[in-house]
């Protein structure tokens, strides 16, 4: 057995097949990007898809945006309004519990009673 020519006969076995992987890779890469920009053309068209769709939802939430905030100022109608009634229901509250307070500070500032159970007021 000549260890020699074994050798030299595996080296041109794998380089024949080393040289074959290469042409099909270089087959599969030209079939999957056709124009040779370097990018897959599956790719391509998947991105442009993605931007599309990027596009349309951007339009889509313009106009939900314009239909909910009419008059522009940054704040949906609807809240605004809601807003307002909140204010108003607050400030409604607060003057029911200063008025309470006052009550009750004018119940307990009332006349006191004196030893014996009398108002404290001399007779």
């Amino acid at each position: 057995m000549d260890w020699k020519s074994l050798l030299n006969d595996l080296k041109s076995q794998t380089d024949g097949v080393l040289k074959q992987a290469e042409a099909k890779y270089a087959e599969l890469k030209k079939n999957a990007d056709a124009d040779g920009d370097g990018v897959p053309d599956a790719l391509q068209a998947t991105m442009a898809e993605a931007r599309k769709a990027s596009e349309a939802a951007k339009a889509r939430y313009a106009e939900l945006k314009a239909a909910l905030d009419k008059d522009g100022d940054g704040v949906p109608d609807r809240l605004s309004g809601l807003s307002e009634q909140t204010k108003r229901a607050l400030d409604q509250a607060r003057a029911k519990v200063a008025e309470l307070a006052r009550a009750a500070a004018d119940r307990l500032d009332g006349p006191k009673p004196g030893p014996g159970g009398t108002s404290g007021t001399p007779a």
